[in-house]
C-alpha cells in the first residue's frame, strides 16, 4: 500500500526495468460503497459483558454473532516505527502537549487560526 504521493514501478514489463533493483508493481484499486458495506455488517447493540475467557482473536469468524474489544499491553519495537510510519499498527487516542510537537508543527500551530 502506498501512502505517499510518489511511487515508481520496477518490473520486467517496463522499458525502464532495472534488474539490480527489487521488482515492484503499481495497481489502482477502487472500492465502492464502503460506508454501505460497513453499515450492513454486525454492529454492537446489546448484551455487553466482560469476560475473563482467553480468546484467540484469529479463531473468531468474521461473521460471528459475538464480537470482542480487546484491551492489550503491547511492545512496539523502535526499529518498526519508520517502517510503519504511514499506518501505525496500534494507534491510540491521546492528547499531545505542545512540548511533544515537532518544531515545524509548533510554527504551524502558532500561525494557524481556528
Amino acid at each position: 500500500m502506498i501512502s505517499h504521493r510518489y511511487a515508481k514501478a520496477n518490473n520486467v514489463y517496463l522499458s525502464t526495468y532495472d534488474s539490480t533493483l527489487p521488482s515492484s508493481y503499481i495497481i489502482y484499486l477502487d472500492a465502492n460503497n464502503l460506508y454501505g458495506w460497513a453499515m450492513s455488517q454486525h454492529l454492537p447493540t446489546h448484551d455487553f459483558s466482560w469476560t475473563d475467557e482467553d480468546v484467540n482473536f484469529m479463531d473468531v469468524p468474521n461473521d460471528s454473532d459475538i464480537g470482542y474489544i480487546f484491551e492489550v499491553d503491547l511492545e512496539y519495537p523502535d526499529e518498526l516505527h519508520d517502517l510503519h510510519n504511514c499506518y501505525p499498527l496500534a494507534p491510540e487516542k491521546i492528547e499531545v502537549s505542545v512540548s511533544e510537537c515537532s518544531p515545524i508543527l509548533k510554527i504551524l500551530l502558532k500561525n494557524s487560526v481556528f
